[in-house]
């Protein structure tokens, strides 16, 4: 998967899904215009009774819809944690001792590293026995992924990286910033059935008003300490009860839009991140045979959480049933969905049973120290043939990429063509092999809050000033510290977020010559932690041409071509090939000097470039960097950090991850 391609894709369906939003929103104030035109008790052909009900119903109607997009706004400005907390989610924390947790927490660490992602928190919902996952966030900063109780115990470990793998794709595509955004949409549709509700319970017997209190009308205020006749409050309280009414009615209507707008944008995208899982597992089976569970179970993957229909779309399968999802359904069938992947199926599903993951004393640690227990054997032979032809052809797959990589075009234009291209089949092994060089005492700064900031710090300083064993972690090992951190580091406050970049920033400036590394990986922190705890905005896209971006394209590819190639021909070479990548056949000459404000300046501007730009620039720098057909580890940990502040990580490349 071409991650620049499927962000474009996904960019250009926000756009439609604006689009389809305010013309169902149009729909909404339609239906009350008509709605209350019909209870006015006149003729509908009656020009002068329109034009008076718009003056008071366009207004009105406009005003709620804004009031139900910004509360819903508000209310997850925290990202995916939001919505993981109201589904009734329980947060794993990195520390635990539970074996199913930490085999779902090494797995999620193992994909986000293949995927170059920041590690995502794992959200349980520990009441849901039914199977699904979901993933949700604003973007990869600020992403959560989420699996049900049923997910974690019935599915083996293959079929549950398949689900997890399906849930990466969304993150790593962009179809999960789409998918949150759509929330917001939804909640601002559905706010009138809200308020409605909300304004018939107010009356009721036991309630105490709309405000939690009934106030008296005017000139027959209660003395202090009694409570208003009742006689003075019925009419107040019938006028409530029946606008109530009259917009929970209303509300069934435009709720009808919000689900049609929920299934048009997030069916097609579900077909897409199956095929995509399945690629990278090089078999279908997995994803199959999950799905197969599913319909084996009586309750599928349906989930008890009341907030389950306004969130149904962010998840693996459907995720509640009724009339409405019978017309208006967020997903495929299941039956699509496994015909799609194996056009063979004879239609049956699996029955599933409850296992137990228990800890194996001879495994050793960095693979993750769990094993299933014993259980019924579930496969037939025939399932087990399909697994073993499924192994064969992941071999395959692995030597063809390995084979395109190693051609003769050379090593730095084979390998950039793999540039933001994940969920390889290679990706997988080499994710754990990157994990097995972080060293276990580094990882256990990771598992606390105070641990990761001191981390943190610590990163900041130059080995000349530390006396700490992490001042000889390479680049990419400090970089991926960084994505191990970032669970315990989203617990931050806003005000402790602030005191902790201070304190970075303060280490980062004690010697002369700031270390250009160190300051862009404090650069990429405070940006994912800025979007995570809702202190900054997403970029939008602002240039999608490279003459909108020329100056920052020259101040990075002259800072890529001085720390690649120690001679000036060599650099001259490097500066060449990355213009040319570009299109330009006479380049400007490099820049004599490029300082870190310049390079943080050019990144934040690029931020807000379309993605195939992104990609172009990118690709020039990696080959800016490049010197006798290699980019060695410290530039192509530059080039990753850069995708990142720019918004679109993408996953490490070297020559020993294709082998």
């Amino acid at each position: 998967m071409d991650l620049f391609l499927a962000q474009e894709e996904s960019r250009q369906r926000s756009g439609g899904m604006f689009t389809l939003a305010m013309c169902l929103m149009a729909g909404v104030f339609v239906s009350v215009h008509m709605l209350v035109a019909l209870c006015s008790g006149t003729v509908l052909s009656d020009v002068s009774l329109h034009q008076r009900l718009i003056v008071w119903t366009l207004p009105a109607t406009l005003g709620v819809l804004l009031v139900g997009v910004v509360v819903r706004a508000y209310a997850l400005r925290f990202g995916g944690a939001s919505v993981a907390r109201e589904l009734g989610g329980r947060r794993l924390h990195p520390a635990t001792q539970d074996a199913g947790e930490m085999l779902v927490l090494e797995m999620v660490e193992e994909l986000s590293i293949a995927g170059g992602l920041p590690i995502p928190e794992v959200w349980l919902l520990d009441d849901e026995p039914s199977i699904n996952a979901f993933a949700v966030g604003r973007d990869a900063s600020s992403a959560v992924i989420g699996l049900t109780r049923g997910a974690l115990e019935r599915l083996t470990i293959e079929e549950l990286r398949a689900v997890l793998l399906h849930e990466f794709s969304h993150i790593l595509s962009g179809d999960m910033r789409l998918k949150f955004e759509m929330l917001v949409w939804v909640q601002g549709i559905l706010f009138l059935t809200w308020a409605g509700r909300l304004m018939v319970a107010s009356d009721s017997p036991v309630g105490d008003g709309f405000w939690g209190g009934k106030a008296a009308p005017a000139g027959k205020r209660p003395v202090a300490g009694r409570r208003a006749p009742a006689q003075d409050l019925d009419g107040e309280s019938q006028s409530r009860s029946l606008l109530g009414i009259l917009m929970m009615l209303v509300g069934l209507v435009t709720s009808l839009f919000g689900r049609f707008l929920q299934g048009a944008i997030a069916r097609d995208t579900e077909f897409s991140a199956d095929a995509t899982s399945a690629k990278c597992l090089a078999s279908a089976m997995p994803v199959v045979s999950a799905l197969r569970k599913i319909g084996g179970l009586p309750q599928r993957s349906y989930l008890n959480s009341p907030t389950a229909p306004e969130s149904g779309h962010l998840f693996f399968g459907q995720a509640w049933s009724g009339v409405v999802s019978t017309f208006f359904p967020t997903h495929p069938t299941l039956e699509e969905r496994i015909l799609r992947l194996h056009p063979q199926w004879n239609g049956d599903f699996l029955a599933s049973v409850v296992k137990r993951v228990v800890t194996d004393p001879n495994s050793p640690a960095q693979t993750g120290g769990t094993v299933e227990a014993p259980a019924v054997p579930e496969m037939s032979a025939a399932a087990r043939a399909a697994a073993a032809i499924g192994a064969r052809k992941r071999e395959k797959v692995k030597a063809k990429e390995k084979a395109e990589t190693l051609s003769t075009k050379g090593y730095p234009a084979a390998n950039l063509v793999f540039l933001g291209t994940a969920m390889l089949p290679s990706q997988l092994p080499a994710a754990a092999a990157l994990r097995r060089s972080i060293k276990p005492e580094w990882l256990k700064h990771t598992q606390s809050l105070e641990g990761a900031k001191g981390l943190l710090q610590e990163l900041m300083k130059s080995p000349a000033h530390s006396t700490h064993e992490l001042a000889a972690a390479t680049a990419s090992q400090m970089f991926l510290l960084l994505d191990f951190s970032m669970p315990m580091l989203r617990r931050l406050t806003q005000n402790d977020y602030y005191v902790l970049m201070r304190r970075c920033r303060k280490e980062l400036v004690r010697t002369e010559e700031i270390d250009v590394v160190r300051f862009l990986l404090l650069h990429v922190a405070r940006r994912r932690l800025g979007i995570a705890l809702g202190v900054r905005e997403i970029d939008p896209v602002v240039a999608a041409d490279l003459p909108a971006v020329w100056n920052e394209c020259q101040v990075l590819v002259s800072l890529m071509m001085r720390f690649g190639a120690p001679t000036q021909t060599a650099r001259q070479s490097a500066h060449a090939a990355a213009w040319a990548s570009m299109g330009y056949e006479n380049p400007p000459g490099p820049r004599e000097s490029v300082n870190v404000v310049e390079m943080v300046d050019a990144l934040e501007a690029l931020a807000k470039a379309s993605p195939f730009l992104k990609k172009r620039v990118l690709v020039a720098c990696g080959l800016a960097a490049t010197y006798q057909g290699s980019i060695p580890e410290r530039e192509m940990a530059l080039l990753r950090m850069f995708a990142d502040a720019m918004g679109s990580p993408v996953p490490h490349l070297s020559l020993k991850n294709m082998e």
